[in-house]
């Protein structure tokens, strides 16, 4: 088995990122939007080693999240798992060395997430379980629509590196 580096050590540094994304991502705002580095990371795992090592550090990844943002447990979990499982489609089947596939998968992850993440609280308020109601349209419109394109600009921007990545072999 070819795993490289970057899969030994992927639960720490999610980890490290999962404390780093609830404290001091907040100072790389653009417009009032700051990037999601949790997920970005877990698609590009997920790329690299395929679904089942994504959903398994998405998993690790979203009770990290939860843990040190204070919402519902293992709702971001799950949403980041749907994230990982849309963004592994783009593992074997398309090559991750075509420049649109690793950005199709950070925008459809990020879209997933945050889709799934809002479900689970609409759910919760729904059955009585939270007090907090989210606008689902405006959040959508101005939260992330937004985070998606600032995620799939840092894609973009890692795509040289990504590309240097040796692929997984295992089956």
């Amino acid at each position: 088995m070819n795993r490289g580096i970057l899969y030994y050590f992927m639960i720490p540094l999610l980890l490290f990122l999962c404390l780093l994304q609830s404290t001091a991502v907040g100072r790389l705002k653009i417009a009032g939007v700051k990037p999601d580095l949790v997920l970005l990371l877990v698609i590009v795992g997920t790329l690299l080693y395929g679904t089942r090592a994504g959903t398994q550090w998405a998993f690790i990844a979203g009770i990290g999240l939860d843990l040190f943002s204070g919402g519902p447990l293992a709702a971001s979990s799950l949403a980041m798992m749907a994230a990982a499982a849309v963004a592994g489609l783009g593992h074997r089947p398309l090559s991750r060395f075509n420049p649109l596939v690793p950005l199709m998968a950070m925008a459809l992850g990020t879209i997933v997430y945050a889709v799934v993440y809002l479900l689970i609280l609409g759910l919760l308020a729904l059955t009585g379980w939270s007090t907090l109601t989210v606008p689902l349209f405006e959040t959508l419109r101005d939260i992330v629509l937004p985070v998606t394109l600032y995620n799939t600009v840092l894609m973009w921007v890692l795509l040289p590196f990504l590309n240097r990545m040796p692929e997984s072999q295992d089956l």
